[in-house]
C-alpha cells in the first residue's frame, strides 16, 4: 500500500471505499446459505483489492530488504495485532458463554485450534476468528511475488508468462490443498495484481472515452457478472473458487465494471474514497465489532448465531449497531494505535491517504 501523489485520482480510493463496503456487507449475512446477491458480490470483490493494489505497484523502487521491511511493518505487524486482537474476544465471549451456560456455535473449536491458528495464517475451520485478516497475510506474499518478478523480469511478455504459471498453480491447489499464510488465495490473486499493475496505462485511459460508451460496456459487464451465479459461491481466502475459467471472467468482469463506474462518477464519489481510505482499519476491526453484535444478540434474544445470520430484519440491525461502532473504533485505531496499523503517529485530520 503505497503514498499518496499530488495526482492521485479519487475513483482509486472509492474503489477501496466499495470493496470495503461490499466485504462489510457479505459479513453481516449468513455465507453458510450464500443469497444470488452474495454470489454476485464474492465473484469480484476480493480480486478488486488486489487489481487496485497493483495499480499502485512499484517494482525496483527500493533495496528488496527495505522493501520488505516496510510491508512487514504495514502488512505483517497488523495482521498479527488484529489477528491477535480476535482471539482474545474470543476467549472472552468463550468463558463468559460458559460461566452463563449458553452454547454458542462459534465457541465449539474450543481454545487451541484458533491461537494455533494465529500462526498458520489461513482462514478456516476455526484457525482465525478475526477472518478478514487473512487478506493482509495474502497481500503480502502476492506482493512480494509479484514486485520480485516485475523487479528482475523486464519483459512483459516473459513477466506474464510466469504470473500465470504462478497462478495456475494457485487454481491446481486450490479446494485440494490448504497452504500456510494463505498461500493459495496469494498464488491465485497474483493474476489481479499484474492485471492491475500492467493495465494502469489502460484504465486510465478508459476517463477519456465518451462517457455513453463507458456505460454501454457498464452495462454489458453487468449482464456477464450477472452469470456468476453459474460458478457458485466463491470464498477466495479459503481457496474456494470454482471453475477457474468462470472465476477469471466474472472477477475481471465485476472489478472492471466498478472502475468504470467510479471513474464516470468520481466527482460523485467522495465519501466513497473517504471510506477508503481508512479500508485497511475497517478490513481489520469490523468483523470483530459485527460477531459482538451477534453473540450479543444471541443472548439478549436467546436466538442462535445461525437464526441471526439468516433473518434480514435482524441482520439489518447488526449492520446498523455495526456501523455505529466500527466509526469510533476505527477513529480510536488511527489516532491513538497508528503502530497497530502499520502507521508512523499522526492526527486523524492530517492523517495521509494509504492504498
Amino acid at each position: 500500500m503505497s503514498s499518496p501523489s499530488a495526482t492521485r485520482s479519487t475513483w482509486i480510493d472509492a474503489a477501496k471505499g466499495l470493496g470495503i463496503v461490499l466485504i462489510f456487507l457479505g459479513h453481516v449475512w449468513s455465507t453458510e446459505t450464500p443469497s444470488a446477491i452474495y454470489v454476485w458480490i464474492y465473484a469480484f470483490h476480493v480480486p478488486l483489492f488486489f487489481f487496485v493494489s497493483g495499480l499502485t505497484l512499484k517494482p525496483g523502487a527500493g533495496a528488496l530488504p527495505s522493501v520488505i521491511g516496510k510491508k512487514l511493518r504495514t502488512l505483517i505487524v497488523p495482521y498479527f495485532c488484529y489477528a491477535f486482537l480476535g482471539y482474545a474476544f474470543y476467549v472472552a465471549g468463550y468463558f463468559l458463554a460458559q460461566k452463563q451456560g449458553i452454547r454458542v456455535e462459534q465457541f465449539d473449536y474450543g481454545l487451541w485450534p484458533p491461537l494455533a491458528g494465529l500462526f498458520y495464517g489461513t482462514i478456516g475451520e476455526g484457525r482465525l476468528i478475526n477472518g478478514p485478516v487473512w487478506f493482509l497475510m495474502a497481500l503480502f506474499w502476492t506482493f512480494l511475488i509479484g514486485y520480485l518478478i516485475n523487479t528482475l523480469i523486464r519483459q512483459p511478455i516473459l513477466q506474464w508468462l510466469v504470473v500465470l504459471a504462478v497462478t495456475a498453480l494457485g487454481l491446481v491447489l486450490a479446494e485440494r490443498v490448504t497452504l500456510p499464510f494463505s498461500g493459495v488465495a496469494a498464488l491465485i490473486a497474483l493474476v489481479f495484481l499484474q492485471a492491475g499493475y500492467s493495465l494502469r496505462s489502460q484504465i486510465n485511459q478508459l476517463a477519456t472515452w465518451a462517457a455513453g460508451t463507458r456505460w454501454t460496456i457498464v452495462a454489458a459487464l453487468f449482464i456477464v457478472s450477472l452469470f456468476s451465479q453459474i460458478n457458485g459461491f466463491v470464498r477466495f481466502g479459503e481457496g474456494i473458487v470454482g471453475n477457474p475459467a468462470w472465476l477469471m471472467l466474472f472477477a475481471f468482469a465485476g472489478l472492471l465494471m466498478v472502475i468504470l463506474v467510479l471513474q464516470l462518477l468520481e466527482d460523485r464519489v467522495g465519501w466513497l474514497a473517504f471510506v477508503g481510505r481508512y479500508s485497511l482499519e475497517i478490513m481489520l476491526i469490523h468483523m470483530l465489532v459485527i460477531k459482538s453484535v451477534k453473540v450479543l444478540m444471541s443472548g439478549m434474544l436467546k436466538l442462535s448465531i445461525t437464526q441471526i445470520d439468516n433473518d434480514l430484519g435482524l441482520g439489518l440491525i447488526v449492520m446498523l449497531v455495526s456501523v455505529l461502532l466500527v466509526v469510533p473504533a476505527v477513529w480510536v485505531m488511527v489516532r491513538y494505535l497508528p503502530l497497530t496499523v502499520g502507521k508512523a503517529t499522526a492526527p486523524l485530520s492530517r492523517r495521509p491517504v494509504t492504498s
